[in-house]
């Protein structure tokens, strides 16, 4: 310690009175600002305090500051000279000292009693203490910003506390959410490390810290062209797509799935008995046995949940799959068409507008390069750190967000689960999570539950998979996913029920702690975490290029268009002869 002491009698800030369980109370009888003392005055609400008590010494923090009722006109101006003021506080517990360590260490060694005194926390011996508790001087950290009350000490933290158990991002419009992930990048590049960046928005563009940008249209400027291949998703993707009736077209085309990637498994060549044609499984009048021996011998490639199948000839053999079970004449044939040709005719259309449509290109054409073969050299190379997907050219129209996004999450955990990030973890960060967690997209016949992010949240951590969640709305991200959240970094919310959700999602913020959420300034967050011995109020470092998250210039555009209204209602004049 730099060998002041902390407890200094010229920081005397007052003396226990009351005390529970995380919270004491306490005499504050210089907290009053007074004309006559507001220079001398000592304990202020969300001042850190050091309670001295004999052997240990507890960190607190100052949440309320008041008079008592009988007392309250005793700070009004009066003639004379005015009664003596007796302020009372609340002091939140937060952490022990630990003068060995010289550092903060979490819970509370000893509760204070009645009579300890009260010490204002001075900047500098609090930003040390708190700086030894979280990381040492031989350790690659990830430096976050200035603690607020440490007198400029700097806030860092070890990768494995600060990613190792998952990183919740929260903060309303303002708050400075997309400040943070910028200047996260720029740390996760400067320590080595390497991450997966998806960009709803496409704000994270400009980044120098990002090393290559992919995009699903190439009309986004310094992107690359790539497309992900629908071959990597799973039979209730292609459902939630193409969204089937229950009664006849999700039978049907569930069959012809199965006889389309049974084409695939024989590469076109039919099994003996078995007719196809134009890359189809014609059943009309055919035998049934040998096309049913033909499955049981593929099962394996037909029993997989993945689409390895000819998309483009799934309308195809939708029809070809309406045909009665069996032939009154042949009974192990198949019979001719029946009734449920017309039944499926709207998801015949559906299917080939749909694979056909521009707006589905990223799944279904081949532009570009293949995303899975981009990450598969990303997760090779040690020359990319950071590589960033916009989604921004991603249409709304048939759920392609959520359903695409949720496909690349389920790639990367299927990745992960075979071992690729064990010995090379990987950081996966996800804006504007809320737009991508938690859903169930389709309809009351067919539907996808998107929760590829939350099994990562859940389970990604044991196989080197961890998360950066960023949202401006907490309480929309599923519960079971923000109780995995080990670190959060909190920016202002000023909706009760955001709040509400990130005190059920971390125990180390209460309600007390929370009280301080909406009046941050922009730039400044609490950071919370088991690893952490109390949350910490810091002001994040500035990115080494912003984000480009400004909204629209309403003042240029009203302005110009002023000036052009302005000159077209001008009078003309003649020149005078």
């Amino acid at each position: 310690m730099t060998g002041q002491s902390l407890v200094d009698p010229s920081r005397y800030v007052g003396t226990i009175t009351v005390v529970g369980a995380a919270i004491a109370q306490a005499n504050m009888p210089k907290a009053t600002a007074r004309p006559d003392r507001r220079g001398l005055a000592r304990g202020a609400v969300g001042d850190f305090v050091f309670i001295d008590c004999e052997s240990v010494k507890l960190l607190g923090r100052i949440i309320e500051v008041k008079l008592p009722d009988n007392e309250r006109l005793t700070v009004e101006p009066a003639m004379g000279v005015p009664p003596e003021p007796n302020p009372v506080g609340r002091i939140q517990l937060l952490a022990s000292v630990d003068h060995k360590l010289n550092a903060l260490v979490r819970g509370l060694r000893a509760h204070p009693r009645v009579g300890d005194a009260v010490y204002l926390a001075q900047p500098e011996l609090f930003g040390e203490l708190a700086a030894n508790a979280l990381a040492r001087a031989d350790q690659v950290s990830i430096n976050l910003g200035v603690l607020s009350a440490g007198n400029g000490m700097n806030l860092k933290l070890p990768p494995e506390k600060l990613f190792g158990r998952h990183c919740g991002l929260f903060g309303a419009t303002g708050g400075g959410k997309s400040w943070t992930i910028a200047a996260l990048l720029d740390q996760i590049k400067a320590a080595g490390g390497k991450c997966v960046l998806f960009d709803p928005t496409g704000e994270f563009a400009g980044l120098p810290s990002i090393s290559k940008h992919y995009a699903f249209s190439d009309a986004e400027d310094g992107a690359e062209l790539v497309h992900f291949p629908y071959t990597e998703a799973t039979e209730e993707d292609i459902f939630a797509l193409f969204r089937p009736s229950g009664q006849s077209q999700g039978p049907r085309l569930r069959e012809a799935i199965r006889s389309l990637k049974l084409v695939r498994a024989v590469n076109g060549v039919a099994p003996e008995g078995v007719t196809i044609r134009r890359g189809i499984v014609e059943k009309a009048n055919n035998a049934r046995t040998p096309f049913f021996e033909a499955l049981d011998e593929h099962r394996a490639a037909i029993n997989s949940p993945l689409c390895n199948f000819q998309i483009r000839r799934l309308a195809e053999q939708v029809t070809a799959e309406c045909v009665w079970t069996s032939d009154n004449r042949n009974p192990d044939n198949w019979g001719g068409p029946d009734q449920s040709v017309a039944h499926c005719e709207t998801l015949v259309a559906r299917i080939r507008t749909i694979v056909g449509t521009h707006q589905l290109s990223c799944l279904f054409e081949t532009a570009g390069k293949s995303l899975v073969d981009v990450f598969s050299s990303f997760f090779a190379n040690d020359t990319d750190d950071i590589i960033r997907i916009s989604f921004r050219s991603v249409h709304f129209e048939h759920n392609t967000r959520e359903i695409l996004l949720n496909v690349i999450g389920r790639y990367l955990l299927s990745e992960a689960r075979k071992g690729v990030f064990r010995s090379r973890p990987m950081i996966v960060a996800l804006d504007e999570a809320h737009q991508f967690l938690g859903r169930t997209v389709g309809d009351e016949y067919a539907s996808v539950r998107l929760e590829a992010f939350g099994i990562i949240a859940k389970e990604g951590r044991k196989y080197g998979l961890t998360s950066i969640m960023a949202t401006q709305r907490p309480r929309d991200i599923p519960h079971d996913v923000l109780s995995q959240l080990g670190t959060l970094i909190v920016h202002r919310l000023t909706n009760d029920e955001d709040r509400l959700a990130v005190e059920r999602a971390c125990g180390d913020l209460d309600k007390n702690a929370a009280l301080f959420i909406p009046t941050l300034a922009p730039g400044e967050a609490i950071i919370v975490g088991p690893d952490l011995p109390a949350p910490m109020p810091v002001q994040i470092h500035e990115p080494l290029v912003p984000p480009n998250s400004k909204g629209p210039d309403y003042n240029a555009f009203w302005r110009e268009r002023k000036i052009a209204d302005d000159m077209q209602d001008a009078p003309i004049t003649s020149p005078t002869g």
